[in-house]
């Protein structure tokens, strides 16, 4: 069967350390949607960081998954929608127990972010360095932390023996100490199946590419998930295939296999 549905993680799948998404990546994805696919954009970035990345697209219409599932976009009208929170609290308390030093990032859709102090970048929209009590103050659908100076296997470790209670946690870099936390249960997979649920897509219509640790559940989730050969093990063990990386244009080889 032909795929109905492709989801598309962003960073390290369709665009490169420069930002640069390629001709032939950008064109395979064209004739996906010309054949009559539903093209999602299915990433951890903000709905105002994945903007520009939509409009290089030439997407208009359709939806795009951002915060890793927490946020909706529909992208001909706008409008942003959140499908989940979580009080941060509990998590921000854990986090500077287990991690001393650790800054914090916490996203207010559609407007931007409010930061600890310490917290580097500028990140997309407005920025607002508060304390920790008005940090914690409203329930947010993602939160970062990271954690200076250490390295993402150092993380790894501690997480390992340490994990957060009552929320899901990804490491969405491939070197540094960064971790995204959503609330309990969310996944680009579970926003994906809510979504082709309300589409009436076929399970065995759907593919997922990605490369980072915050696709693992996408690409289970899909009839065929494939990872990209820039992938860390543990994603590319989580896939049905893995392609060529994105220097290679691998989302291309793979779409232009299944919509020649």
């Amino acid at each position: 069967m032909r795929p109905a549905l492709i989801a598309l993680d962003v960073d390290g799948t369709i665009l490169d350390s420069t930002g640069t998404i390629s001709p032939a990546v950008r064109d395979a994805i064209a004739r996906a949607q010309a054949a009559g696919a539903h093209v999602v954009l299915s990433t951890g970035r903000t709905v105002l960081g994945v903007r520009t990345v939509i409009t290089e697209l030439g997407f208009t219409t359709g939806t795009a998954l951002c915060s890793n599932g927490a946020v909706r976009l529909n992208l001909a009208s706008g409008e942003v929608i959140p499908l989940a929170t979580f009080e941060p609290a509990p998590v921000i308390t854990q986090l500077r127990a287990l991690l001393p030093g650790v800054t914090f990032s916490l996203e207010e859709p559609g407007v931007g972010n409010r930061v600890s102090t310490g917290y580097p970048g500028d990140g997309s929209g407005t920025r607002r360095q508060v304390d920790d009590v008005e940090l914690a103050a409203t329930p947010t659908t993602r939160m970062i932390a990271y954690w200076n100076g250490v390295t993402k296997a150092q993380l790894e470790a501690l997480m390992d023996v340490s994990p957060i209670a009552g929320v899901t946690w990804t490491y969405d870099h491939h070197s540094d100490a960064w971790l995204t936390v959503v609330a309990e249960g969310i996944s680009k997979a579970s926003a994906l199946e809510q979504l082709r649920l309300e589409l009436g897509v076929p399970a065995d219509a759907t593919v997922a590419f990605g490369d980072g640790h915050n696709d693992i559940a996408m690409l289970r989730w899909a009839a065929l998930g494939v990872a990209m050969g820039n992938a860390a093990d543990d994603v590319r063990a989580a896939a049905d295939e893995v392609t060529g990386s994105i220097a290679e244009d691998g989302v291309a080889t793979v779409l232009d296999r299944l919509f020649r």
